[in-house]
Parts: C-alpha cells; sequence; structure tokens
C-alpha cells in the first residue's frame, strides 16, 4: 500500500495539543476488494484499566444444582406451547440446563427447530442434550474442550430468538439460521447467527442488539469506531483505521507495564489483547481526533467513493501541528 502526501491544516484534524500533535498517515486508497475473513487467533483479552472491558466479556459459569440424569432418563418429553421462535427458547434451554444438572455451557446452538446445549462435565469431557420436536435427549458431542471459557445460557434473551433471526435475514444471512453462543476469541464468549450451508454471520451483544457494521468514511461511523477502541482513555500511542482490520488503538497500561490493543473489526465486536514492549512513540490525548476532519481527509484523497483507505494517527514525528508523511510504502 503506498504512503500518498496529504498536506492537512490544523482545522481539519483538530489534534493539537499544547507543546505537540499527531502525525496522521493516510495511506494509499484503494479499490473495495472482497472481504477476507476477520477471524484471527488472538491471546487472551484481558481488560485495561483505560478501557471498559468488551460487552461480550464471559460470564461467570453457574455453579451445578443438582446432578445430570442419568441416561437411562432419556427421552424426556418436554412439549412447549409455542415454538422456538415465538418464546419458547428461554424455557427449552432452562430445561436442557436442569437435565444436565446445570453444568457450565460450552455451547449452544438453537435453530427453529432444535436446541442444543453442550456442557462441561467434572472430568473435563462434554455431554450433549438436544430438544427436538417436544423432547429432549442425549446426542453425542464433537466438541473438544481446549479450556474454552463457560457460560450461563440464562443470562442471553434467547426468547428473542424470532427477532435476532429476523435482524440477520435483514443483514443477508441465507439458509438454515442457527444462533450460537459460544467462545470467539480466548476468554470472549459472543452470541450470533449464522446459517447452514454458512452464508454470513451476524454478531449480537449480551442484551440481543446486533452488533453494527461500520465503515470507514462516514462521520458517524468513525466517530463510533474511534470511541469503541478507544473507550474512556485518556492517551494513546496510535489510532488506526484500515480496511482489513476495521477500526485499532493502541493504549497505554502503565500499572500493567503492557500495551493494550483494542481492535473494532467492521462487523464484528471489539477485542482486546496485550503485549510487553516499549512503545517508540509518545502517546496523545485521543479526544483531540475530529472525526469529521478525518472524514474530509479521506474524501479529498480518494479517487472515487468505492476506494478504501488507512489512516495512522500517532506521535512519530513529535510536532506541534499536523504533519505530511512522504515516506514510501507505508504499511499501517
Amino acid at each position: 500500500m503506498r504512503a500518498v502526501p496529504l498536506s492537512l491544516d490544523a482545522m481539519d484534524i483538530r489534534m493539537i495539543a499544547a507543546t505537540a500533535c499527531c502525525t496522521l498517515i493516510l495511506a494509499g486508497c484503494t479499490p473495495d476488494a472482497p472481504p477476507t475473513s476477520r477471524t484471527p487467533s488472538a491471546p487472551a483479552t484481558t481488560a485495561s484499566p483505560s478501557a471498559p472491558t468488551p460487552s461480550t466479556a464471559p460470564s461467570p459459569s453457574p455453579t451445578p444444582t443438582n446432578s445430570p440424569l442419568p441416561d437411562d432418563s432419556f427421552p424426556i418429553a418436554f412439549p412447549i406451547a409455542d415454538t422456538l421462535t415465538t418464546g419458547g427458547a428461554g424455557a427449552v434451554v432452562a430445561r436442557l440446563s436442569e437435565v444436565a444438572g446445570d453444568l457450565p455451557a460450552l455451547k449452544l446452538d438453537l435453530t427453529q427447530q432444535q436446541a442444543t446445549l453442550t456442557v462441561l462435565q467434572p472430568d473435563g469431557s462434554v455431554a450433549g442434550y438436544r430438544w427436538d420436536n417436544g423432547e429432549i435427549t442425549r446426542v453425542d458431542s464433537d466438541f473438544q474442550y481446549l479450556e474454552q471459557a463457560t457460560f450461563d445460557p440464562s443470562d442471553y434473551p434467547l426468547d428473542s430468538l424470532g427477532r435476532m433471526f429476523d435482524v440477520a435475514d435483514l443483514r443477508g444471512v441465507r439458509g438454515q439460521l442457527v444462533l450460537q453462543v459460544v467462545e470467539y476469541r480466548a476468554g470472549q464468549i459472543v452470541m450470533t447467527v449464522t446459517s447452514r450451508p454458512e452464508s454470513k454471520t451476524v454478531f449480537f451483544r449480551k442484551d440481543g442488539t446486533a452488533v453494527a457494521s461500520l465503515g470507514l468514511t462516514s462521520v458517524a461511523d468513525i466517530t463510533a469506531g474511534i470511541e469503541e477502541v478507544i473507550g474512556n482513555a485518556e492517551e494513546a500511542y496510535s489510532v488506526s483505521l484500515n480496511p482489513n482490520i476495521g477500526y485499532s488503538a493502541d493504549l497505554p497500561d502503565e500499572e500493567a507495564g503492557v500495551v493494550v490493543n483494542r481492535t473494532r473489526p467492521a462487523d464484528m465486536p471489539t477485542f482486546e489483547t496485550r503485549r510487553s514492549e516499549s512503545p517508540a512513540n509518545s502517546p496523545f490525548a485521543p479526544a483531540l481526533i475530529d472525526p469529521e476532519g478525518l472524514a474530509r481527509a479521506i474524501s479529498r484523497t480518494q479517487a472515487s467513493p468505492d476506494e478504501q483507505c488507512s489512516v495512522t494517527i500517532d506521535m512519530s514525528h513529535g510536532r506541534s501541528g499536523p504533519v505530511e508523511d512522504r515516506r514510501k510504502g507505508v504499511k499501517t
């Protein structure tokens, strides 16, 4: 990606501090490319004192209150008056948890006709329980327990299954819709609606609202994206907008002696990673970033509205005003 020379004045970016200002690198804009997978592996997510914990952080696992029913108890009749998508999902999953001895859940799958709960047993093995057509059975599970985070299914708005399916349909999910609650990254439980065969995935927050799809050009999207990665942090080493990554910020955590990176992909929840290093750049106040100025700068650099740009804001030049970066081949 080629760095494009860009002249900016203070009115454009409004990042001027008392003695120094951030460098803005606006890398070459490129035509829209087919989306690539945005599910890279990442180290364990950990909250930073300078940024709120992502809304998808795992909940404490339930404490088993009884023992799972023996295998010879199945099948168990459990008819419901409603369907899973019209208010019956919560009762069905509650009953699945009950017959599973309220063991910690590793995965929950809900379709229009079936509910399947996978739980972690005390010996580290997994067990599966399925509701289908008014009947609960034990099922074999191919889920492998590799120290994934567990959760309590009652913490999720399962009776809103129909509404979440409707939202996913509006967003282009096609096929047999499936709601899943499962670990997405190390220690981070998420709720998604996807399909069989898989077409697209829509992420939902713990309250049942869909994670918004954020672009990189409008003032509203830039404002929301920067707010999500900055949180309540008062300092940042860098803030980036990238068509492959989304929004990203490196934040100092002086107490822990690490750099916290918070990333908000275009269609996925925000996640955190931590790394031990001593950044070469000085921190700056991200509150000084003006999303409207960034949107104008990006618009001026685009050859057409279909082109996408990468932007990095940092203190690499240590200047008292916005400066032009003339390096070639800058990668952001």
